[in-house]
């Protein structure tokens, strides 16, 4: 994240606004008139010919000749107010003679007088934040930025900045608790933080080699702004942070999906060769002729010789030899063999017959209840009935939950596409 640059600075530093200044006592006393009494600054006496001589060097032709003459100024101990005086005048010399360095050490001393009137703070503190930040000074950029964050200031990045001063001194789980302050302030405003600060602070917990931190952050963003690429991003970072096995991916995969994230020849290429070693036609089928569809699998694709074309076959006399309800299995039936037989209704598409195979499995002894909840969960949400599928995801725990949070989001999407995204960003979470 880049600060401010020294031409930007010097801009917004001419649009911030400095005291007029008057060393002349009548002048002076005019201008006390219409001030309240409370906020009026006046010169010393001790200062006010060194003011007149600083004013009438930058009046001159060589306005550089004043910069000595600031500095020695500066360099004094000297009364808020003339503290707060010797730096405006530093701010305008150098917004004249183009040096930044000038206006820091005038905005530094404006604050340090504690005399900056109200208007100017918020945007004081950020120039002092930036300066700092362009010289790594972090710890001191972060302070700045702090308080001119809490003032309400909303420019030049500052949200960003902030955040960075953070990852700059390695400081990942603090940067990221600033990120997740800064995006529920933003998220309660009327304008929703944008995707690009999602990115970034995934992009950050990527970067701190904390898994789980990637993972939240990860899943934040796609709550935020679910697309393909956000969600197929979260799953990645989920499976990065648990084992599973090959019924487990499978349901990532179905999840995937549903959720648009299918995006290479590679990803398709796993769903159906996952499928295929459980024989369940239909989904070899389904998954291949959507990458068919999305231009990712070609005619002349190994894919659809081995896989696809083969599944075809089987699809017919597969489907009519399977029980159409779980009374007509022979004998008593495992609840594994139940569950199996869901799955491959759920591949053809059946979501009822699924979902009765899933439940007649679990009603069997030393049922897998995660498994079942899960596979519940998939068919209501396949067929819509988002409410129902809520319930059976929120029984599911152990190495399936975080797969049904997800799930949890994305119906959550489904049924309220506006809702401002929650930021969760506790891996625990």
């Amino acid at each position: 994240m880049r600060f401010l640059s020294h031409f930007s600075m010097a801009v917004a530093l001419a649009t911030a606004g400095t005291l007029a200044i008057s060393a002349i006592p009548q002048e002076a006393h005019a201008a006390k008139k219409k001030k309240d009494k409370g906020s009026e600054i006046t010169i010393s006496k001790e200062i006010r010919p060194k003011v007149a001589d600083i004013q009438s060097a930058m009046g001159s032709e060589t306005p550089e000749t004043a910069k000595p003459l600031v500095e020695a100024l500066l360099a004094e101990t000297l009364a808020p107010d003339d503290r707060f005086i010797a730096g405006q005048l530093a701010i305008q010399l150098g917004g004249k003679l183009q040096d930044t360095g000038l206006q820091e050490k005038g905005i530094i001393a404006s604050l340090d007088s504690g005399r900056t009137g109200a208007e100017q703070l918020p945007a004081f503190n950020f120039f002092a934040g930036n300066f700092a930040y362009g010289a790594e000074r972090w710890a001191e950029s972060a302070q700045r930025f702090q308080a001119a964050y809490d003032l309400g200031y909303r420019a030049n990045n500052i949200e960003p900045l902030l955040a960075e001063t953070y990852f700059k001194r390695n400081m990942h789980v603090e940067g990221l608790a600033k990120w997740k302050e800064i995006l529920t302030n933003a998220n309660a405003t009327e304008n929703k933080a944008p995707e690009s600060w999602y990115r970034l602070a995934r992009d950050r917990a990527l970067a701190s080699g904390n898994k789980d931190l990637y993972a939240a952050w990860a899943a934040n963003w796609a709550a935020a702004y679910p697309s393909g690429d956000s969600w197929g991003d979260a799953v990645a970072a989920s499976r990065r942070t648990s084992s599973s096995d090959s019924i487990q991916n499978l349901e990532v995969l179905r999840f995937m999906k549903a959720t648009g994230s299918l995006k290479t020849t590679r990803d398709y290429q796993e769903f159906a060769e996952e499928a295929q070693r459980k024989n369940l036609f239909g989904e070899v089928v389904s998954v291949l002729e959507e990458g068919q569809q999305k231009g990712l699998i070609t005619a002349s694709s190994p894919l659809v010789s081995e896989l696809l074309a083969p599944a075809r076959r089987e699809v017919s006399a597969d489907r009519a030899s399977l029980p159409g309800q779980p009374s007509a299995v022979r004998g008593s039936g495992s609840s594994s063999v139940m569950m199996n037989f869901a799955d491959v209704w759920l591949g053809y598409k059946d979501y009822d017959k699924a979902i009765a195979f899933y439940e007649a499995g679990l009603a069997k002894p030393g049922a897998d209840q995660d498994r079942g909840n899960m596979g519940i969960g998939t068919a209501y949400a396949y067929a819509g009935d988002y409410a129902t599928a809520r319930q059976a995801f929120a029984k599911v725990s152990g190495t399936r939950a975080p797969l049904a949070n997800m799930w949890q989001t994305w119906i959550g999407q489904q049924t309220a596409p506006t809702a401002p995204a929650q930021v969760a960003a506790d891996p625990a979470s």
